[in-house]
């Protein structure tokens, strides 16, 4: 028996009315004709179920209550008065590829999807935490991020062969009606089903996976499947082109052959956060026409990032748009989502790397004033020029700044020559004349203080050290910057350029290992705030960390660390669930899941310490138990023993 399954995060997309699609018969990915396409359509505020195959399935024709699910509709699923029912047949060899696009209420909470049952037996179940195999009493979680996605698309795939024929069903976010299980009932929206009654190739999986997430905002990145694929197999979106850049990958555009037309979408990892849409002068979006958005998957916290620059977010996206000359882009931002507390007279800046290197070179960037701080509207762009370099592709991040603030970049030092350095800046915003006046970092002495008109300059040159940078326009405001001049000679750490952390575990970096003899002074810096002068710290965040090194020749070099995680957690615990407690006939199961293969005991003791069963498992990882307590009622102890350790459960028989 073969059991593939994975869960995929989601954000949905509203369709644009625009041009017709051609004569040819869509289906998703141009994959030959499902079993059942089952979606939801709208009819002002009447929502329908839309079978679009001939094969009959049990699904209700009446009005439904329905929501917006990245702007396309998704009927709200009420399993005490709805039902689904697929007839998958009756066959002894049971191939089937399943896709279903859903949203819960609570996504903390263990809902049914599905089950496949005979007329006697539920035989497969999939929840939205794990599917279950209740002929082998084994289950499978999904891999999932730390925190869980209310949206998803779940995919399943199937090639069983049974002794005999028997006639099977699939049925849709209803409990099992033949065995009790613990989840709850389907508590949430569905918006789209796909059943093959085959098998589909990892090609032919990877196009329909593609139409599915880019209809309803979804991120492929985290899965076998990386790349997204139109219907003709061509690459869309290639992770080996977006470096760093693997995460709430979104997309927008039409492939006829796949029935797609998406001109709107947002992604369901953050509701409604960035929205960007697709518009032509001409009301014709060309025939696999595609543009993306992908971010780097830092947090949305206003705070200072880097040297030089004002504050801002660490988050940082890439937009991959090649704009002929019909088609533009509206950009929807809701500030709403970001963090921290903002000065007061501060607007939003959104910076914009028009190469795409993400290097935001002053010839290549572009600083965009957009509203004040202190309004909760969403920021937008309309009809905004992203390609201006051609280039294909643009960074862009949010900063958070004064009407008028300076951009510094420095040119490093020769250790001992004086004045071989530079500070070089250009001022955003404000008004002529400017006053610009550098000061020995903490003092009131100033190095030099000039007035001038323009907005740049090619800099003033300083010998290494700490200095702070100020600015005042014409109408009195004031911006300052403190700044670091290293030297391009001198002592640098035996230290990576990079770190990961892996499994939630920290790590030590020790600047002081290696170094020649000689005095030493260490200061760490993360994300620009200082954070320690000891040689050794404990790095527990993923982050951009800086080390500043002075060693007895007073050189004063900066080393930059960049450290990311795999977003796991520590990995060195089990997890072990009993069910259900109380119990009324004494049936009970254990869901164990362990790290890695060991050996176990389960134990069952009566009220008096008695031994009544005990059950020895030899090199399980994950398994599903299942026993009874046939003594009279009253509490019972069940003890799981294994190379993690011992939990003891305290169960009541009633």
């Amino acid at each position: 028996m073969c059991k593939k399954i994975f869960c995929i995060p989601v954000f949905i997309a509203l369709l644009m009315t625009n041009a017709i699609f051609s004569q040819q018969k869509a289906v998703p990915g141009l994959v030959e004709e499902p079993q059942f396409w089952i979606k939801s359509r709208s009819s002002g505020d009447a929502y329908y179920w839309e079978n679009l195959t001939k094969k009959e399935a049990k699904i209700s024709d009446r009005k439904h209550n329905g929501a917006i699910f990245n702007f396309n509709p998704s009927i709200v699923f009420d399993t005490k008065q709805d039902s689904l029912i697929l007839p998958l047949g009756t066959e002894s060899k049971r191939k089937q590829t399943l896709f279903m696009v859903y949203k819960v209420k609570d996504s903390l909470k263990e809902q049914f999807l599905w089950t496949i049952n005979d007329p006697k037996k539920t035989l497969s179940v999939a929840t939205n935490k794990r599917l279950v195999d209740l002929k082998k009493y084994s289950y499978q979680s999904y891999q999932e991020k730390i925190k869980p996605h209310k949206a998803n698309i779940h995919f399943f795939q199937q090639n069983v062969t049974d002794s005999l024929a028997k006639l099977s069903s699939l049925t849709i976010g209803q409990k099992s009606k033949l065995e009790k299980l613990p989840p709850e009932e389907f508590k949430g929206s569905i918006s789209e089903i796909l059943v093959y009654n085959r098998v589909l190739s990892g090609f032919e999986t990877q196009k329909v996976a593609s139409y599915l997430a880019v209809k309803y905002g979804i991120s492929l990145s985290q899965f076998d499947n990386k790349n997204y694929l139109n219907s003709k197999g061509q690459t869309i979106w290639d992770i080996n082109q977006h470096k760093g850049f693997e995460n709430s990958i979104t997309g927008i555009g039409r492939d006829d052959a796949s029935g797609l037309l998406q001109p709107k979408s947002s992604n369901m990892a953050e509701e409604g956060f960035l929205t960007i849409g697709l518009k032509s002068k001409s009301n014709i979006i060309p025939d696999n026409f595609f543009a993306f958005w992908s971010d780097n998957g830092k947090n949305l916290l206003v705070k200072k990032q880097e040297q030089g620059e004002p504050i801002g977010i660490a988050r940082e996206w890439q937009l991959d748009f090649a704009n002929p000359a019909d088609l533009s882009l509206d950009w929807s931002f809701n500030p709403n989502f970001i963090k921290g507390t903002l000065p007061k007279d501060t607007y939003y800046w959104l910076l914009v790397d028009y190469s795409g290197k993400g290097t935001y070179d002053e010839k290549d960037s572009e600083y965009i004033r957009l509203a004040s701080t202190s309004s909760t509207e969403k920021l937008a762009l309309n009809d905004f020029n992203w390609d201006k370099q051609k280039s294909g592709k643009a960074k862009f991040t949010l900063k958070v700044a004064p009407e008028m603030f300076s951009r510094v970049w420095i040119t490093e030092a020769t250790c001992g020559v004086i004045g071989s350095g530079g500070l070089n800046y250009s001022i955003e915003g404000g008004e002529a004349p400017f006053t610009v006046t550098v000061k020995k970092e903490g003092s009131d002495v100033v190095v030099k203080q000039w007035n001038q008109a323009a907005k740049s300059t090619t800099g003033l040159q300083l010998s290494s050290g700490t200095y702070d940078y100020i600015v005042r326009d014409g109408k009195g405001n004031l911006y300052s910057e403190t700044v670091f001049i290293a030297d391009k000679q001198g002592t640098f750490p035996n230290l990576k350029s990079d770190y990961l952390l892996k499994d939630g575990n920290a790590l030590t970096l020790d600047a002081s290992a290696g170094l020649p003899k000689g005095n030493y002074e260490y200061q760490w810096f993360y994300e620009g705030d200082f954070i320690d002068n000891n040689p050794k710290i404990l790095i527990d965040q993923p982050g951009i960390y800086e080390l500043r090194l002075l060693n007895g020749q007073e050189c004063k070099t900066a080393t930059k660390i960049a450290v990311t995680s795999d977003g796991k957690e520590i990995t060195d615990s089990s997890v072990l669930i009993l069910y259900p407690n109380p119990t009324i006939d004494g049936r009970f199961s254990v869901a164990m899941q362990f790290p890695k293969k060991t050996n176990a005991t389960i134990t069952i003791y009566s009220p008096t310490g008695a031994l009544v069963k005990q059950k020895q498992f030899t090199q399980i990882e994950t398994y599903l138990y299942e026993d009874a307590i046939k003594n009279a009622a009253g509490m019972y102890l069940v003890t799981v023993n294994s190379d993690f350790g011992t939990k003891t459960f305290k169960v009541i028989v009633k």
